[in-house]
């Protein structure tokens, strides 16, 4: 069945905003990180002391996977020698060495580690953004208002000033904290769903942020479930309510793609963290 006129309007509108929004972080990152757009090529952002660490994490993502071509990347024989090291209790970044493999290939470490930084800032923004006009929309026609008041929260976000502060002291891993926001849609449309397939695919698309989020900091990861906690009771709480008492049935199989896919993407780090744990 066709769309309704009104609704076929909208929709370039609403494409044009996002991408005014992303212009807009993306100028915001380089202006508010001055001048480390000067020195992409030469120089991270840092005082020294952990930011070699954290731009090693991409260099050895890469000499793991591509130069020896070994899957375990949680283990490395070169440091500690002959004992090695389980990199798994390590603030490793392994998501941030993946995508920065490709860069790494094309250009050089120092700007792959830079553009992976810049691009944490645009992404966590437009998560923000796309929350924000989430809750506050409701399914209403989503007006400019609704746009720009989004707009200011992933600004707010993606350039508080904790991000800012550990971005400059180079402990990248901290800043990491784009991921959040998506997971958080997610989980609150799949507390929102009808139907048993709305809800799946919410579920699913919110293991994959959990897991993202996981693979790019783990602390963070961890304050997630915590708050996942909290918004579940808060949805049973609500779901009493006629409004959201019909979502409560078909929520629980996001729930469960939601456990699943997380589940496996923890399995890694938890499978290289047991033989230590055992041990020890």
């Amino acid at each position: 069945m066709p769309a309704p006129p009104g609704l076929r309007a909208r929709r370039p509108h609403s494409i044009w905003r996002q991408g005014a929004v992303l212009l807009i972080l993306g100028l915001l990152s380089l202006a508010l990180t001055w001048p480390l757009a000067r020195h992409l090529m030469t120089h991270v952002p840092g005082d020294g002391i952990d930011d070699p660490a954290l731009a090693w994490n991409l260099w050895w993502i890469k000499a793991r996977l591509v130069d020896q071509t070994q899957p375990d990347i949680f283990h490395s024989g070169w440091m500690f020698h002959p004992i090695g090291i389980n990199l798994a209790f390590y603030t490793l970044t392994p998501l941030n060495g993946l995508l920065s493999v490709p860069l790494q290939s094309a250009f050089n470490l120092v700007l792959a580690s830079n553009l992976v930084l810049l691009s944490s800032f645009v992404l966590g923004g437009y998560g923000a953004y796309l929350l924000a006009l989430e809750v506050m929309s409701l399914g209403a026609p989503r007006t400019l208002r609704h746009h720009l008041a989004a707009g200011l929260a992933g600004i707010v976000y993606a350039f508080a000033s904790s991000k800012l502060f550990y971005a400059a002291l180079g402990q990248f891993n901290i800043a990491g904290s784009q991921w959040i926001p998506f997971y958080a849609l997610y989980l609150w449309r799949l507390g929102r769903s009808a139907t048993r397939r709305a809800a799946l695919r919410n579920g699913l698309a919110a293991g994959l942020f959990l897991g993202f989020q996981a693979w790019a900091e783990l602390t963070y990861a961890s304050f997630l479930l915590i708050w996942t906690a909290l918004f579940g009771l808060w949805w049973l709480a609500a779901g009493i309510r006629p409004p959201l008492r019909r979502a409560l049935a078909p929520a629980a199989w996001g729930i469960a793609a939601l456990g699943l896919v997380a589940g496996a993407a923890l399995l890694p780090f938890l499978a290289a963290m047991l033989p230590d744990l055992r041990q020890e």
